[in-house]
């Protein structure tokens, strides 16, 4: 997984949904959507660090789209689709 493709991409979504423009105030609503704290938001959104399994599941479920596109792994924007049990 690259961290500024999975950033690029993030933030592309976050955008396309409404989140602020505004650093601090998307970092805040990061951390309220995905439960996460403010130095792993900043990072995801910066590129400085890469969400784990779970959390990348969890941001490609609430962005809808596919986890493989959203790290990077592929190139092609995908929908997301839950995980069947």
């Amino acid at each position: 997984m690259n961290s500024k493709v999975f950033a690029q991409r993030f933030n592309r979504e976050l955008n396309l949904l409404g989140f602020p423009d505004e650093v601090n105030d998307k970092i805040k609503a990061i951390c309220k959507v995905f439960d996460i704290n403010r130095h792993t938001a900043n990072g995801l959104i910066f590129g400085n660090t890469l969400p784990s399994i779970d959390l990348l599941d969890k941001i490609a479920s609430v962005l809808e789209v596919c986890p493989h596109w959203l790290s990077g792994k592929v190139d092609k924007r995908k929908t997301y689709l839950a995980k069947s049990n």
